[in-house]
């Protein structure tokens, strides 16, 4: 051991170079009583002397914090399988959510195309041959001016709080700063 080691190593043994564990163990060594002996420091432990009885409340009390411990452990299992079987029921609500979306999305008219040939397939409640609808005018909106005055660019942003049609930070100032104007006039 270390301090065995150490204590080899001291040749004078002088006791007042040493630490009292090391002055302890030399004197167990040499058994010189003639040198000042060390008192032990009581360990605050003692034996509990337990009667039949005291047995028999103690083995209550620990049979009691078992069953408890157990009680304990069964209900966070159940916690948890609840939980687990709540995320499973919320999950597979929104798959079956999402099942129903797909299928109002699905396509009425389905065209299968191969090498050989193209079919159409319509669904049982379609009339067939299909009637003639009128294709509605799909033609492309006439682009909005700039809503700055004397500016012919057109429109690419749109004011966020007045929501008029814009196409530069140019003409986004010069509109609010006439407004402000305006507003300072109303004052």
């Amino acid at each position: 051991m270390v301090v065995d080691d150490e204590l080899k190593k001291i040749k004078p043994k002088d006791p007042k170079l040493m630490t009292a564990r090391q002055r302890a163990m030399l004197e167990r060594k040499t058994d010189n009583s003639s040198e000042q002996l060390l008192m032990s420091l009581p360990s605050g432990y003692r034996e509990k002397v337990m009667t039949p009885e005291m047995a028999q409340k103690a083995a209550l009390k620990s049979q009691k914090r078992k069953q408890q411990a157990d009680e304990k452990r069964e209900k966070d299992k159940q916690k948890t399988m609840e939980r687990l079987l709540k995320k499973q029921e919320s999950k597979s609500g929104k798959i079956v959510m999402k099942k129903s979306t797909l299928k109002k999305q699905t396509p009425a008219v389905k065209l299968i195309r191969t090498q050989d040939s193209t079919l159409l397939s319509f669904p049982v409640d379609v009339e067939f041959p299909l009637k003639p609808s009128k294709i509605e005018d799909l033609s492309v909106p006439s682009p909005v001016q700039c809503g700055a005055a004397e500016c012919t660019n057109t429109k690419k942003y749109a004011c966020s709080r007045t929501g008029i049609p814009l196409c530069s930070l140019q003409c986004y100032k010069t509109i609010h700063s006439n407004t402000q104007q305006y507003e300072l006039t109303q004052i």
